[in-house]
């Protein structure tokens, strides 16, 4: 490679490049005492994984088929196994800190092509995204949210690719982003949804141009998660598992979702009332930013503009679908993929701001206000790191990898007296995940109250 071609990608990538190690290096640290951290979920996707190299197709552990989640991420652990030689366990910390790194360089990519870019607003923003607590406690787990957020940004690039011509070809790989994300995670819904409002907003088309592209965009997109469904129908009678009607009241799922943003911007706030003002506001605000942004072509079609219209999408899918249909609490993980949305569309005007102002002890005084917000947010990061990682270095991360599982005399119990795992047994656990975990074992799970009609 010619060495003055080198010189100029470290000059405009070198931050990104050396941001992206740091977060390896992070994703390392926390993963260094007990390994990837492990949830109920985790131990879905690793089984299918498993049986997906043992040839014996989507099932989870106990030889259930797979419903609850989409097939593509444990397919995509199975892959990776596939080419390590590894169990997904053991590889499991690399891969997750090779995909955080990935993650934070490609942020930078994108932050060098905002209309209004700066490398002063990019270093910032770099050290915000690599020592975020939202994105690293998504990384420091086995969740299938590591692969959605590295499709999401995929799909900003290849959405403002197509943006150039308007052709039907280049429409196609946003399409296929579109339907690998939609059966990663069923709220890859979002990533459709976001398409299609992009598309018919957009000017540029024309209306038989318009209707061809969404039409197409739509069925690809929707193509993947629709076999899976089907596949699903016809091997329990459930297309996604069994749902319950949502409990929760909308008012408080916007709390919920307020209380994130505020943890995101490190807000303090401590009252329904105020999360709830939080998360209008702010929805709010990113409304008002891409109805402004329809009037201007150049805005219209920036990166900047196609992340508002995926967080308030993806956004409002998760308080909504949270409403009606009952699963946990709205919390980091649920929303972690509007993270970088949220501190883009937020923040990315601030460079305009400033070049706006005449005067240059304006210039430098807002950029001094916006600098010491910044620091301050990200001090708050380093807090909150510090303090789970001084717990997470000497009993390692919350989950079935940490030590008070890992050394729990029950553990130990069921390791060293597998006779009772037989044939003619029949064993049920509050915690069946953790017993495979441990001891390769398959159990059954003490059914949920939630369920009226479950039989033992």
């Amino acid at each position: 490679m010619n060495v003055s071609l080198l010189l100029q990608w470290f000059k405009k990538h070198g931050d990104s490049l050396l941001a992206s190690l740091a977060g390896f290096i992070i994703i390392y640290l926390f993963t260094k005492h007990g390994g990837i951290g492990i949830s109920p979920d985790s131990i879905a996707y690793t089984s299918t994984a498993r049986n997906l190299i043992a040839g014996k197709g989507f099932f989870i552990f106990g030889g259930h088929p797979l419903v609850d989640f989409p097939v593509l991420y444990p397919l995509f652990l199975s892959f990776v196994m596939f080419v390590t030689g590894l169990d997904v366990i053991a590889c499991a910390p690399v891969l997750n800190g090779l995909m955080f790194s990935g993650v934070i360089f490609l942020s930078g990519v994108i932050m060098e092509r905002f209309i209004r870019r700066s490398k002063w607003y990019k270093g910032i923003l770099l050290v915000a995204i690599a020592t975020s607590p939202s994105l690293i406690e998504v990384y420091s787990m086995l969740w299938s949210e590591t692969l959605f957020i590295i499709l999401s940004l995929l799909f900003f690039f290849s959405l403002h690719r197509y943006y150039r011509n308007h052709s039907l070809r280049s429409l196609l790989m946003p399409a296929i982003v579109a339907a690998i994300a939609f059966d990663t995670r069923y709220a890859g819904i979002t990533f459709v949804a976001a398409g299609e409002l992009l598309l018919f907003l957009d000017k540029q088309l024309k209306w038989k141009q318009k209707v061809k592209h969404l039409v197409t965009f739509g069925v690809i997109g929707c193509s993947l998660v629709t076999i899976n469904l089907i596949h699903n129908a016809f091997a329990t009678g459930l297309v996604t598992g069994k749902r319950q009607k949502g409990i929760t009241p909308l008012s408080d799922n916007i709390a919920y979702s307020g209380n994130v943003l505020s943890d995101w911007t490190s807000l303090w706030g401590n009252s329904h009332v105020f999360f709830v003002l939080v998360g209008l506001l702010v929805i709010a605000l990113f409304v008002w930013l891409f109805v402004k942004n329809l009037k201007k072509k150049q805005d219209y079609h920036s990166y900047e503009n196609i992340v508002i219209a995926f967080f308030i999408v993806y956004v409002g899918f998760i308080i909504l679908s949270s409403t009606i249909s009952r699963y946990e609490k709205i919390n980091n993980r649920l929303l972690s993929a509007a993270f970088l949305p949220f501190l883009w569309g937020i923040t990315y005007k601030v460079p305009a701001w400033i070049r706006a102002l005449k005067r240059k002890r304006h210039k430098w005084g807002v950029g001094l206000i916006f600098t010491v917000i910044a620091v301050a947010v990200c001090s708050n990061y380093y807090s909150i790191n510090a303090e789970n990682y001084s717990f997470m270095r000497e009993s390692g991360i919350p989950g079935y990898t940490e030590d008070c599982w890992r050394q729990s005399p029950t553990v130990t119990f069921l390791q060293r007296n597998r006779i009772y795992f037989n044939a003619d047994s029949v064993i049920y656990s509050n915690h069946n995940q953790a017993v495979y975990f441990y001891t390769n074992y398959a159990v059954d799970a003490v059914p949920e109250r939630a369920y009226k009609n479950a039989a033992c």
